[in-house]
């Protein structure tokens, strides 16, 4: 049996257990399925991941690189077309959707030069290189055009007598896999009736007589491909892709709605890749000029840095639960243990590649994990303090906990959805590992935890739950210090992006502008570690470089990408340090890897996750709570990465995960916040500000909480992973700090603020005195 026939088996089971729980209210039935259902996943993801493992991105594992170099297209009059910017972007583009077309692997593509391209891609294994080199160098350009009305005589007759014939050229037919033409060649027309660049959707597909491919065209192509086809019946239309003609039908028909099909005896194979080529077709032919294998971007030394300090972070904070929760915190351990087989299993079943920024996703997720037990344990202890018994008490908090924790993920799950479908390349890989997080999340807290306490209290070895507490049970006027708090942060967020204009290019890494890349052969018999060049440059005042080992053919090679105004001083100094060692250095400018078109994309797929969660908490909160959740969260990550450049760093790939990771996490803890408020606001009466305060003092222990355990994890990593684990940990660190006070004293001092102002919404739900009319002062 096949890995997708197991892969399906196992899933309909747990889809079906899954349902067969959620759906049944009988107690022993409930705790029986749940935990077959909690075995069988667990079981299930430690097949995926010791049989199939994980693939490393780039950034952690090396892999394969390629430079291509465009070549100038043909006007109509057969004149090359000189090269543009935008034609080198239109092929990075469509090279990404081609090599990437799931968004599953880290792929990092480059302009270097004015024609060429520089393309990396995780660990390629020998038998796909031949597929990824076709792939690349495919044009898929794709042509109609009508055959001559002789046909085979005309043909025979131009190439008798050595004549052309006006109008019309030989063009060869299609190759089978033995390298033999069905037809030799077809007589068409000199210029397409009809081109590719018309084409919106192309699919594969399988008829009785073998693999075809779909065509979905365009307004304007459906309309002049209708018009030829009915002046046309009875008449042979040539298919061209590449020069090369793939079938030539007899029109039996006019063909309208813009829906064609190619035929060609093609192989599932060939039309799978065909239809993606004529999808996506380049504009420009390339040549691939260089192949070479390329080490791991961070360097294997702070791989395992990073590896180390997350298993020391990982074990802080089951420390801290343990001690802090006692029992139930090892009880949330196993939930936690649960969510994360979900997450490493999933992503080994589907074959996606871990990165830098999928590494930014679990954190998010562990911390989002161990919040969801946090607020279950904190109503667990409210609801014991208030004399229920144990049992009661449970059922009571993972009752009243859900929504809090529903809330927080969908809004999450939003934003992640939206950057997997909208966002390319690095953005994809936080989206995929933090999708299957919630996922997990919502597992381990509400199903593993449950399942483990009811098998405790039923056996009668759980009779009672001891849980620390430092947090006095008692309202705290928090709201006191809202003014303060307004002005103080605001102006810090003020200053975050001031620093940016002020900082001007120092403020932004050559991930984002481009810069220099700098290449030496390593003289054979020698070796040169890269950690030692990067640190050697960083001594020789060359910030913000990146140092890589890659080989080819003949030699092994060192690539150091660079400020292109230090490339010139990195080919010297190297030369100079590692004489006899290095040689052969030649610098060449390089584009971002964050290139325009995943700027752009990321931008808009942000901008439609924001508009999604704030439509959610209008529908589901009110408007005022939507406007302050969106407030908060962009004055978190605003200040998150403006104090991260103020304090020296440049903005790079790592902090698109990292600031993701701040934006996940703020609104996490603004929901959660605003959950309570909304839940007080219902059932109490009295002042607004009252209530908020309220609810703001019933949530303070768990909000406090989940940040310690989040900052103890980044802590460790800023100080004891390296170089590149301390970009990544700052704004994190800052993040988590930020979006500590901000749920507080940002989001719910504007949501008290909106009910002064307007005299609106929040007295739906209490008989507030001190609201005032619209134009009142607050």
């Amino acid at each position: 049996m096949n890995t997708p026939q197991i892969t399906f088996i196992w899933g309909a089971v747990l889809l079906f257990l899954l349902f067969y729980y959620l759906g049944t209210t009988i107690h022993r039935t409930k705790k029986i399925i749940g935990t077959v259902l909690t075995i069988g996943v667990s079981a299930f993801c430690i097949w995926a991941f010791a049989g199939l493992g994980i693939k490393k991105g780039i950034d952690l594992g090396g892999g394969s690189s390629f430079t291509v170099q465009l070549q100038p297209s043909i006007d109509d009059k057969g004149q090359p077309v000189p090269l543009s910017p935008a034609a080198v972007q239109q092929a990075i583009g469509i090279l990404e959707k081609r090599l990437n077309p799931d968004g599953g692997k880290d792929l990092l593509t480059a302009p270097q030069g004015t024609d060429r391209i520089l393309i990396q891609m995780p660990g390629v294994h020998p038998d796909e290189v031949d597929n990824i080199r076709e792939t690349i160098q495919k044009v898929a350009h794709l042509e109609f055009r009508l055959v001559h009305p002789q046909g085979d005589s005309a043909l025979a007759q131009m190439k008798a007598t050595g004549q052309p014939v006006i109008g019309y050229t030989e063009l060869p037919g299609k190759k089978d896999k033995e390298g033999k033409r069905e037809v030799a060649s077809y007589l068409v027309k000199s210029r397409a009736d009809l081109e590719g660049e018309h084409v919106v959707q192309a699919w594969p597909a399988l008829n009785p007589e073998g693999w075809v491919i779909h065509l979905k065209l365009d307004s304007a192509g459906s309309k002049i491909f209708a018009d030829l086809t009915s002046a046309h019946i009875g008449e042979n239309l040539a298919i061209i892709v590449d020069g090369e003609v793939l079938s030539a039908p007899t029109l039996r028909s006019a063909i309208t709605g813009g829906n064609a099909e190619i035929s060609g005896k093609f192989t599932q194979e060939e039309a799978q890749e065909l239809a993606s080529g004529l999808e996506n077709p380049l504009k420009n032919p390339m040549t691939i000029i260089e192949e070479s294998n390329v080490s791991a971007a961070f360097g294997e030394q702070t791989i395992q840095q990073g590896i180390q300090t997350g298993w020391v972070s990982t074990i802080l904070v089951a420390l801290f639960m343990l001690i802090y929760y006692r029992f139930a915190g090892l009880i949330a351990l196993i939930g936690l243990v649960v969510c994360m087989l979900l997450v490493f299993g999933s992503m080994a079943l589907f074959n996606f590649t871990l990165t830098m920024p999928g590494i930014a996703g679990i954190v998010l997720t562990i911390g989002m994990a161990v919040d969801a037990n946090v607020l279950i344990y904190e109503r667990l202890r409210e609801e014991m303090a208030a004399g229920k018994t144990l049992t009661a008490a449970l059922e009571a908090a993972f009752e009243k906990a859900f929504s809090a924790i529903f809330d927080a993920n969908i809004t999450t799950l939003f934003s992640a959805v939206i950057l997997f479908y909208l966002a390319t390349g690095l953005v994809k890989g936080f989206a995929v590992t933090l999708t299957v997080g919630i996922v997990g999340t919502m597992l381990g807290a509400l199903i593993v935890t449950r399942v483990c306490f009811n098998w405790f209290i039923d056996a009668n070895l759980l009779k009672k739950i001891t849980v620390t507490h430092i947090i006095p049970n008692r309202t705290f006027d928090m709201l006191k210090w809202s003014k303060p708090f307004v002005i103080g942060s605001f102006g810090l967020a003020a200053v975050s992006l001031l620093v940016f204009p002020i900082k001007g290019k120092d403020a932004i890494g050559i991930d984002f502008r481009g810069g220099a890349i700098t290449r030496f052969e390593v003289t054979a018999g020698k070796t040169v570690a890269t950690e030692g060049v990067e640190k050697f440059l960083k001594e020789s005042s060359i910030q913000g470089a990146f140092v890589q080992a890659s080989s080819n053919a003949t030699a092994n090679l060192i690539t150091v990408r660079s400020e292109y105004d230090d490339g010139t001083k990195v080919k010297e100094l190297l030369e100079s340090k590692y004489k006899g060692e290095l040689s052969g250095g030649q610098t060449d400018r390089v584009g971002s890897i964050v290139g325009k078109e995943l700027a752009i994309r990321s931008s808009i797929a942000y901008g439609l996750a924001m508009l999604a969660i704030f439509i959610y908490l209008v529908v589901f909160y009110e408007f005022a709570f939507a406007v302050a959740a969106i407030v908060a969260l962009f004055h978190d990550c605003v200040i998150a990465i403006g104090l991260s450049v103020l304090f020296g760093q440049q903005l790079s790939v790592i902090h698109i995960g990292a600031i993701l990771t701040v934006a996940g996490y703020s609104i996490n803890d603004t929901i959660i916040v605003f959950d309570r408020i909304r839940e007080m606001l219902r059932t109490h009466r009295g002042s607004i500000r009252d209530i908020m305060n309220e609810a703001i003092s019933a949530t303070l222990s768990r909000t406090l909480l989940t940040s310690l355990t989040v900052l103890m994890s980044m802590i460790v990593l800023y100080f004891f992973g390296g170089p590149s684990m301390k970009e990544f940990a700052l704004p994190i660190i800052i993040g988590v700090v930020v979006g500590t006070y901000s749920s507080i004293y940002i989001a719910s001092s504007l949501v008290l603020w909106y009910g002064r102002v307007t005299g609106r919404g929040l007295q739906r739900h209490a008989s507030d005195s001190s609201v005032k009319a619209p134009g009142a002062a607050a």
